[in-house]
């Protein structure tokens, strides 16, 4: 995530979906900063967002993944936040720290059943992106999550290992009388 975009549409959304999936819940973010940000604009993000940071640790391409994502562990809802999105395959490619992995996504549903993570991916190509999000969300429940996906020119996951917390995260979505034809689920689900 780049501080330098904060404030713009995309935030907006993610703002919008984190009052909507789950309005009573306490949420965490978890933004994976590719660049030193400020006490000043962490404290600007939280206040915005409604929920406090839980790593404003710099992710590298060296860093160890596993510790930085453990800094979320406890909380129930956690909004994570890539530079880019999420990559189903773990790489060690220089540009790795732009994107959440999909087992990564995996272990952290793992910890609580009823977590749910709403995940911001700008990794699906233009024309697309339905299609995209499909293997996604396939990926996920072949390995035991539910899940939807928001489509729009900003795109989000909404994960969990609970089916429950999922359905009536989605209704929740749909309430707003946001169209049924920008939500995408698995192929079966």
């Amino acid at each position: 995530m780049r501080m330098r975009f904060f404030g713009d549409s995309y935030d907006v959304v993610k703002r919008f979906l984190r009052h909507t999936l789950a309005p009573e819940a306490k949420w965490v973010a978890f933004p994976m900063f590719t660049h030193e940000v400020t006490a000043v604009e962490i404290s600007d993000f939280e206040a915005f967002l409604s929920m406090r940071v839980v790593s404003p640790k710099v992710l590298t391409s060296s860093s160890n993944r596993e510790a930085h994502f453990s800094a979320s562990a406890r909380d129930r809802h956690i909004f994570i936040d890539p530079d880019t999105g999420i990559k189903l395959k773990p790489s060690k490619r220089a540009d790795a720290a732009k994107y959440v992995f999909g087992p990564e996504l995996v272990a952290l549903c793992a910890k609580k059943h009823d977590r749910l993570l709403l995940v911001f991916d700008q990794s699906v190509p233009r024309g697309s992106e339905r299609d995209a999000l499909i293997e996604k969300l396939d990926y996920f429940r072949e390995n035991g999550l539910s899940g939807f996906a928001y489509l729009s020119h900003a795109c989000f996951l909404v994960l969990s290992r609970s089916s429950i917390a999922c359905i009536l995260a989605r209704k929740r979505l749909l309430a707003t009388h946001l169209p049924q034809t920008r939500l995408v689920s698995a192929n079966n689900a």
